[in-house]
């Protein structure tokens, strides 16, 4: 979707290296994320705002999708009942993870060799700004991690590789219904992910067409 196909403008914003931010969407706003300085990626999951228990499922994305994993434009994300939270409308990089998860505290401990301990992760990000919102650390969901470049080779090994996207890369997700939509800037500096190099990123709410807002 061009940027002058959007309406106007509800909330722009920047969240910084290494942090999260959490937004609340109306059925049909358009939430535009936007790699910033290039090679960065950032994880995303969200709820339904009137109904918390019910959590965007990137398994169930994967199989309503035809059992594409790398999911871009055109393409749902759903939740466990296979209903539509988000529909990918725009996507200039066309390359995401849906099996990687995020990055807990015990995790980056681990599997850095103790070299992860007491670094920020997304995990840690999600459950800061799902606070008001009384979730603890165990129920927050899988995510969904925009520009995370983590291949699948022809044997089923998985590794990390530096995101394909550049300055100005964007993804458009449109809201159908309410939500609430965290997102956390990923930290991760032990990998080539990020190019070892963590940067913010920007976030964008269109109206909807009708004027709606939060």
């Amino acid at each position: 979707m061009r940027t002058e196909d959007l309406p106007e403008i509800h909330l722009d914003t920047t969240i910084p290296a290494r942090r999260g931010d959490l937004f609340r969407l109306a059925a049909g706003q358009t939430l535009r994320f936007i790699d910033v300085d290039g090679q960065q990626c950032s994880d995303l999951i969200a709820f339904d705002a009137n109904d918390m228990t019910r959590a965007m499922s990137p398994t169930m994305s994967v199989a309503v999708n035809d059992g594409h994993l790398y999911l871009g434009e055109g393409d749902w994300l759903v939740d466990d009942d296979g209903d539509v939270m988000l529909t990918i409308v725009a996507d200039t990089v066309q390359d995401h993870d849906i099996l990687c998860g995020s990055c807990s505290p015990g995790l980056n401990r681990t599997r850095h060799h103790g070299r992860g301990a007491g670094k920020r992760t997304c995990h840690v990000n999600f459950v800061e700004a799902l606070r008001e919102y009384g979730i603890p650390a165990e129920d927050v969901p899988y995510s969904f991690n925009i520009f995370m470049n983590y291949p699948v080779g022809p044997d089923g090994d998985m590794e990390y590789a530096t995101c394909k996207s550049v300055p100005g890369d964007y993804i458009d997700l449109r809201a159908e219904r309410d939500l609430i939509v965290a997102i956390s800037n990923c930290p991760q500096e032990l990998t080539p992910l990020n190019g070892f190099n963590p940067t913010p990123s920007r976030v964008i709410i269109y109206s909807t067409e009708e004027g709606t807002d939060v």
